[in-house]
């Protein structure tokens, strides 16, 4: 057993034949530890997906995670408290950022998939 994310993946590196689990933008930051990811496929018929850009180790392959071709995902939601306060304004005002094109680009920096298309770079 381990705490966080980080110890299980410096457990895994140490380890001869460990086996661990972590969301790609993890990987990408403790990428100097001798690790491996996998690449993964929904069937025996499908291509197998990277976790990771072709082009670049240090990057999350993050058109596969927004159009659900890497098969393991998982989607992040914003609980608001809905009591017509303070609470709700904060709320709705920090779903309202992470939704604007500046939110949507430090979703993407920080190794998520945004839900919203990005124009090109």
């Amino acid at each position: 057993m381990v705490k966080n994310t980080t110890e299980s993946l410096r457990r895994v590196a140490e380890t001869p034949g460990g086996i661990g689990y972590a969301t790609a933008s993890e990987v990408v930051i403790h990428r100097t530890l001798p690790i491996k990811s996998l690449l993964l496929a929904y069937n025996s018929d499908k291509p197998f997906i990277p976790p990771f850009s072709n082009k670049n180790m240090n990057q999350v392959n993050q058109q596969a995670f927004a159009d659900g071709s890497y098969p393991i995902t998982r989607k992040l939601y914003v609980i608001i408290k809905k009591d017509g306060g303070l609470d709700e304004q904060a709320g709705t005002a920090y779903a309202n950022l992470l939704l604007s094109i500046e939110g949507q680009k430090l979703i993407e920096q920080a190794g998520f998939a945004p839900i919203r298309k990005l124009s090109p770079k």
